[in-house]
């Protein structure tokens, strides 16, 4: 009977560390407790300044934003975005954002951002909706048949 119930203890825990690892990584997961911080806390360039904004979608379509009030808008957008640290190097993504100010440029993606060598997780809230929202929107009121597997209410 103590040789079952040993087996059945080791079983349990080789079950939970292997949950716990598929789940690194994930939202939620391990990898992916830091405290959330705004994105302007680590972005680099103060949102107020960018002049223009390039969107690569996952299509691989594109689109450039040069008026001054639609890159204010997303602007606007991205400063209640907030994002965790995060060692996630996935693959994908609904959209990311060129952001050019002068000679600079920052890369902004919908999930994940790559910046000076560390990955941000998005941290999934309304912010981050209300952006993916917009972005989508945007994109297709010049692409009407841009992803359309995707909902504007709930765009990934």
């Amino acid at each position: 009977m103590r040789r079952i119930a040993a087996n059945v203890l080791l079983a349990l825990a080789v079950l939970a560390a292997a949950a716990s690892a598929g789940c690194a990584g994930r939202p939620g997961g391990p990898a992916s407790e830091s405290e959330p911080i705004p994105l302007t806390a680590v972005l680099g360039i103060g949102l107020d300044a960018v002049e223009r904004i390039e969107i690569r979608f996952g299509d691989g379509r594109g689109l450039a934003v040069t008026d001054p009030e639609t890159v204010r808008g997303i602007a606007d957008r991205l400063k209640a975005v907030t994002v965790r640290v995060s060692e996630v190097k996935d693959v994908g993504y609904l959209y990311f954002l060129n952001l050019f100010q002068g000679d600079q440029t920052r890369r902004v993606g919908d999930r994940y951002t790559h910046l000076d060598g560390r990955t941000y997780e998005t941290v999934d809230d309304d912010a981050g909706r209300a952006l993916n929202a917009f972005v989508l929107g945007l994109g297709r009121e010049r692409m009407p048949d841009l992803l359309p597997g995707l909902s504007e209410d709930d765009p990934g």
